[in-house]
């Protein structure tokens, strides 16, 4: 049962409406009375001391700055509490959210995060919708309550006001890019005891260490809209799974995939090192694909003035200028993987004694992505640019014309224009429009009065996406 005391309406001014939906945060330093804020700190201590009860309440631990191991946070404590329950779920909190988000608010997760004295806790520059929009929500708003008074000596929260309206970068560790970090204006957010914090999930936001001589904790409630469903449950069953409280892990799991997920970012024990340890890995990988592509890459593009590499280069630049996403821009700059790396089984498609590439050179391609642990996505792509040529030919007028005398020659090794009926089904395909997008990219990127941005350049993207 709900406490009445959480369910008097908070009425939003049209001030603070217009400064939510400018700056993306929002303080409201009058939500609780400071009855509320004496029961708020007291659960606090009580969810901080209850003891570990295997699959209930989620608690996590840090190692300190002295080397000393403590709790840093709590996890999923809304359904075993009920002054918390009664306060994350009543009226007074959720009728806010509501307003903002226009649609019912639904808890989604809580949290209470803990700042031992002396240099504990300290969270990198990141934004949160990386960690939750697997769970199936997409829009979130989320609560910050001050526990215990906030400042910059114990860590309090900084933001960049209006970065929720903004494309930030991410580097490999799902954490904000240092280049755009170092750029931007960080506010701080000084919060007195019992004053409450709204932000969203694309809101770029950090903490420092708590360096003061007091502990200070923060409570973070997330919520979704109506619309994408009740995901508390569900969000808490997986983390239990992929992530678990600290006492609850299993000697020889590797919980490598969770940590980055739900630990990036923050002091969670094990998370740095696991999140370190993937990325490590994915620049292996990365070195070992570049050294087979900068090995063949000068060898002459198939009939055109260009060279193998610069071919891929300009066909990744041209799909990250037309904004694609990260594994499309990837699988534009691997599309001819298959035609750079030994393959002593594949045959040549030969024309008028000049060879006209590999056979099959996009399924070679394509094997061999998913063979060094590229995302599904990417290898599909790399494995249909070809598929897609035979569509573009059928359906497209004046696109047969616009090839290449080396393109028009290829396509019949390649199966030739598609059918009505190879059409029709080419199009029910759910990537068939980025399929035909790198085709038209690969077809384009025969100039040579253009030099491209070099391989390096896509490092750091390619890691990150062998390190999710």
């Amino acid at each position: 049962m709900i406490a009445p005391i959480f369910d008097t309406l908070y009425e939003l001014t049209a001030e603070q409406r217009q400064s939510f939906e400018r700056d993306g945060f929002l303080m409201l330093s009058d939500v609780l009375t400071p009855a509320q804020v004496t029961d708020l700190q007291s659960w606090t201590a009580e969810v901080k001391g209850w003891p570990n009860r295997k699959g209930e309440h989620m608690p996590y631990e840090e190692v300190r700055a002295d080397g000393s191991t403590g709790l840093c946070r709590t996890e999923n404590y809304a359904n075993y509490h009920t002054g918390f329950s009664s306060l994350f779920r009543g009226e007074r909190l959720t009728g806010i959210l509501s307003e903002l988000m226009g649609e019912r608010a639904l808890l989604f997760k809580e949290k209470i995060n803990y700042k031992e004295a002396g240099g504990s806790g300290g969270f990198d520059a990141h934004i949160d919708s990386t960690a939750y929009n697997h769970a199936g929500a997409v829009k979130h708003q989320t609560f910050l309550m001050a526990v215990n008074d906030m400042d910059m000596n114990n860590g309090c929260l900084e933001v960049v006001p209006g970065s929720h309206k903004q494309t930030i970068p991410l580097a490999a560790n799902r954490c904000i890019d240092p280049s755009w970090e170092v750029q931007q204006t960080w506010v701080p957010v000084p919060m007195p005891a019992g004053a409450l914090l709204v932000f969203g999930s694309y809101l770029a936001h950090r903490s420092g260490p708590n360096s003061s001589p007091r502990a200070r904790a923060a409570i973070y409630a997330t919520y979704n809209g109506v619309s994408e469903g009740d995901n508390h449950d569900s969000y808490y069953a997986h983390r239990r799974k992929a992530w678990p409280p600290t006492f609850e892990r299993v000697a020889g799991v590797d919980y490598t995939d969770g940590a980055l997920t739900y630990a990036f970012g923050s002091p969670m024990s094990g998370g740095k090192t696991a999140i370190d340890a993937k990325i490590a890995q994915a620049s292996e990988t990365v070195d070992k694909v570049f050294t087979v592509i900068e090995a063949q890459g000068d060898a002459d593009y198939i009939g055109e003035n260009i060279s193998q590499l610069e071919h891929s280069l300009q066909a990744a630049a041209q799909a990250r200028q037309d904004g694609a996403d990260d594994d499309t821009v990837v699988a534009a700059l691997l599309h001819d993987v298959g035609q750079f790396i030994p393959h002593t089984a594949a045959k040549a498609m030969m024309h008028d004694g000049a060879s006209l590439g590999r056979m099959s050179h996009e399924a070679v391609g394509e094997q061999y992505l998913r063979d060094l642990g590229f995302p599904d996505k990417v290898c599909v792509l790399v494995g249909s640019h070809v598929v897609a040529k035979r569509y573009l030919t059928a359906t497209r007028q004046g696109y047969h014309a616009a090839l290449s005398s080396a393109s028009k020659a290829s396509l019949k090794y390649q199966g030739g224009p598609f059918t009505p009926a190879q059409v029709a089904e080419f199009e029910t395909d759910p990537l068939w429009k980025q399929k035909v997008a790198l085709r038209l990219w690969d077809d384009a990127a025969k100039r040579d009065d253009w030099k491209a941005p070099g391989l390096e350049t896509y490092r750091e993207t390619i890691v990150g996406i062998l390190s999710r």
